[in-house]
């Protein structure tokens, strides 16, 4: 046995130990609250077998969510606990405890105690149900009998009955073996609960997608990221039904005291802190930017479908904040420009109402933010445990934009690859991008003012400070100093659209072209300074160094622009032969 699972075990005997024990009188048992029913006839609950048709409802609706307690049997009462705080939440004497029952596999939570209590307060009954998750419903309920029975006959049944348990719980502590992995989510797993509707649309995002290794991992970090966005919006919605119930409680109260069940649904009524929001809210932005780079990869749901499902929980939080201020601040991490596109694109008009309410920090990919406004890389941190490769998220596109953006500010840079007109470098931080070779300056380390030295040798640091007119101008350097220039071109072409290109076209007739392409705007900034001729110029590499993955398009509708030209060309020089073979014979 390895030394990870024995300590895997000892982990969980210790915990089993720790929320299921038997001392001398009072015994204690890790139970999941599932809910707590009136016995009222305008409810339509007017028996036990009333309350249990409405739990099982609930449950085929997924509309039960759980909180976890301690359960603790004492001679006099019935104790319910906060399993982290160990507060008091319920005492029920005895003498208000009227039945108890089991509940063995008619619903997705196969070991179920039911408990009807009723005080002198109480005009009518509460039936609560527990989810005997740890330990079997049949030992909590011989325990609640036994103890019953010795309130009510005076007797001493409960000793014995306490043994047997203590006998049946350490032979279960020792035979714990790590669970294994259920095939859905249901309560097996603490903390996983069904949410939303989405649990059953999205589960074939993994098995329908194309299964190399870094889309099989973003698929991972994405089906990770919706787990804990579920297991959010449940906690939610057992809040807000919590609440509900609490408050109709409260207007049916004659006095402030608190009454029955009340502890519980104080406990499952409180909201989560701010903090867990915004790590709901920074998965949900991770989830569109990941769902915009799986977009070709997964269906059944696609990747539309998706977003829309998400924009159920993005609503139902802001509506639980009351106001967009919270989600207005959460910035890390950024969109890409590709998932605003994405977005933009797919949004029905009420989404993309929600969308443009949560500001720019949703609305804004990260390439238009200043560098010095950029969040922190944003690595996320899930509730399995499970960690995502670091190094994916620090090269993806939502925190690397900015780099590429070529808004360029003094910082030493290391040189990658110098084999091309276009460097690769590495700054401190360890990102990489491309940048013009000739506007760099060799600066020694131990005196960064120091004059220009023209050689140069690999590996040694570089650095410059040239705004945007700078890169455009060393831009147009680059093109008009290509080895392979383009000849001059004497002939008439033949336009073919209302938008032309052509290798004659002056700036601002690229820029309309461009943008009649429907390119984005950094887009059409970077190359709109160019004239026909420069841009024909450049290949796919230098396109994608200057507009990053929309380089590529370009370099596509280029190329087609290109062979329209040529064809045009021959076209015409056809037409001049076939004029001067005419004029020929016409003369003869």
């Amino acid at each position: 046995m390895s030394v990870f699972v024995s300590q895997f075990l000892s982990e969980q005997r210790k915990k089993y130990s720790n929320s299921n024990v038997i001392m001398q009188e009072t015994s204690q048992y890790h139970v999941q609250h599932l809910s707590t029913f009136i016995m009222d006839k305008s409810e339509s609950i007017a028996t036990v077998e009333d309350a249990i048709k409405k739990l099982k409802l609930l449950d085929s609706k997924d509309k039960i969510w759980t909180q976890e307690m301690l359960l603790q049997v004492t001679d006099k009462s019935i104790k319910l606990l906060d399993s982290e705080t160990k507060e008091e939440l319920e005492n029920f004497p005895l003498a208000t405890v009227h039945h108890c029952q089991t509940l063995l596999n008619q619903t997705r939570y196969p070991s179920i105690l039911l408990l009807v209590c009723q005080d002198n307060e109480q005009h009518k009954p509460d039936i609560h149900f527990f989810y005997c998750d740890e330990v079997e419903a049949e030992m909590v309920h011989a325990d609640i009998d036994s103890a019953l029975g010795d309130n009510a006959r005076g007797k001493k049944m409960r000793p014995q009955t306490l043994k047997m348990n203590q006998e049946k719980m350490k032979h279960h502590r020792e035979s714990i073996i790590p669970a294994s992995e259920p095939r859905s989510p249901g309560p097996g797993v603490k903390g996983r609960v069904a949410a939303t509707d989405m649990k059953g649309t999205r589960r074939n995002a993994v098995t329908q997608a194309v299964c190399f290794h870094s889309v099989f991992v973003i698929q991972q970090i994405l089906n990770c990221a919706l787990d804990d966005i579920e297991i959010f919006v449940a906690r939610l919605h057992k809040v807000a039904e919590a609440f509900a119930q609490l408050s109709q409680r409260n207007r049916s109260k004659k006095n402030k005291k608190r009454g029955p069940a009340e502890g519980m649904l104080t406990l499952r009524a409180k909201p989560p802190l701010e903090g867990e929001f915004i790590d709901c809210l920074q998965k949900l932005k991770l989830s569109f930017n990941l769902l915009a780079k799986l977009k070709k990869h997964i269906q059944n749901p696609s990747a539309a479908e998706l977003v829309h499902f998400l924009f159920g929980p993005l609503e139902l939080i802001l509506q639980s904040c009351g106001s967009p201020e919270l989600p207005r601040v959460v910035i890390s991490p950024h969109l890409s420009r590709d998932t605003v596109d994405f977005l933009k694109g797919h949004l029905t008009p009420k989404e993309m109402t929600i969308f443009e309410l949560l500001g720019d920090g949703w609305t804004r990919p990260r390439a238009d933010w200043p560098k010095d406004q950029c969040a922190p890389l944003y690595v996320p941190k899930f509730r399995n445990g499970w960690e995502p490769p670091v190094e994916l998220f620090r090269s993806s596109p939502w925190e690397t934009e900015s780099v590429l953006n070529y808004k360029l500010t003094t910082v030493c840079f290391k040189v990658l690859e110098d084999d091309k007109q276009w460097w690769k470098l590495r700054n401190r931080s360890g990102q990489a991008g491309y940048v013009p070779y000739n506007i760099l300056d060799v600066v020694k380390l131990e005196d960064p003012h120091a004059s220009i030295d023209p050689s140069y040798s690999p590996g040694a640091p570089y650095s410059h400070s040239q705004q945007m007119d700078k890169v455009n101008d060393e831009l147009l350097m680059l093109i008009t100093s290509n080895k392979v220039q383009q000849p001059a071109r004497n002939f008439k072409v033949v336009r073919q659209s209302a938008v032309p290109l052509t290798f004659n076209s002056n700036p601002a007739e690229v820029t309309n072209w461009l943008n009649a392409k429907g390119f984005s705007k950094p887009t059409v900034e970077r190359l709109g300074i160019l004239t026909g001729s420069q841009l024909f110029s450049l290949n796919k590499e230098n396109l994608k160094a200057v507009c990053g993955d929309e380089g590529s398009r370009v370099y596509s509708q280029i190329t087609v622009q290109k062979a329209q030209l040529e064809k045009s060309r021959g076209d015409t020089e056809l037409q001049e032969i076939l004029n001067k073979q005419q004029e020929k014979i016409a003369s003869a």
